[in-house]
């Protein structure tokens, strides 16, 4: 699954990008879900944490907060999605080099331009995510890393939560195995553990402190009180604070 947004003031141009979208995807078959927003201030940090790709219009009109505002939300999430302006002000690109913006179409090309732009960035995601084999209820599937959540230790079994769909619970997969090697596995691909039980994609961490974690959804987990300070360094290197 794609997770996709969208934020134009046009209502007409976001719901039009948002038809060329899905049908260029579906030509692909790629599932994909889309957040279409008019206005930069109702997206929640849960969308900005977890989406993939962003199509964002530069220019508000009449707004203090533009399309780079949200960019820069992104990036402080540590969201490493793939920004692409969809603008009438070309003049505006040096601004994006801030924030890692992967592509700009001008307006009126859009229609032209986006077929070969979700070609590039397909590419691109196909490059980024990856996966974790397990055994799970006895078949071997892929696990994409980006949508754990957290992974929970009870006895010998691992319960990997996956990332909450809206409303919709989260999906879990159980596999016979032990934290530590699942540690190992996930070494320096962006997972904190942070207690004898727990295992955190930093990805959806929101805030971290002395007794527990809070992730994105809202799940409060809790955090080793011996390994606090080693894991709050690693949590802020990782996030490129210190």
């Amino acid at each position: 699954m794609i997770r996709i947004l969208i934020c134009d003031d046009s209502v007409l141009f976001a719901s039009q990008l948002k038809d060329a979208v899905e049908a260029s995807m579906k030509k692909r078959d790629l599932k994909v879900k889309i957040h279409e927003f008019h206005c930069a201030e109702e997206i929640g940090s849960e969308i900005l944490s977890s989406c993939d790709i962003a199509f964002l219009d530069i220019d508000f009109k009449g707004k203090d907060y533009n399309g780079i505002d949200i960019a820069r939300k992104l990036r402080d999430l540590h969201n490493d999605a793939v920004v692409v302006f969809i603008t009438n002000y070309i003049e505006y690109a040096p601004a994006g080099y801030e924030v890692q913006a992967f592509r700009y179409i001008l307006k009126n090309e859009m229609p032209q331009k986006l077929e070969s732009s979700v070609d590039q960035i397909v590419a691109r995601l196909q490059t980024e995510r990856s996966n974790i084999k397990i055994q799970s209820n006895g078949e071997i599937i892929g696990v994409p890393i980006q949508d754990i959540f957290f992974i929970e230790s009870m006895g010998h079994t691992l319960i990997i939560h996956m990332m909450p769909e809206g409303q919709i619970p989260s999906k879990k997969y159980t596999c016979y195995s032990t934290l530590s090697k699942m540690e190992a596995n996930l070494k320096d691909r962006g997972f904190l553990r942070v207690h004898k039980s727990y295992i955190l994609n930093m990805r959806h961490i929101k805030t971290l402190n002395c007794n527990k974690a809070c992730l994105m959804d809202g799940t409060q987990l809790s955090v080793g009180s011996k390994n606090y300070s080693e894991c709050k360094k690693q949590y802020l290197l990782w996030r490129g604070q210190q």
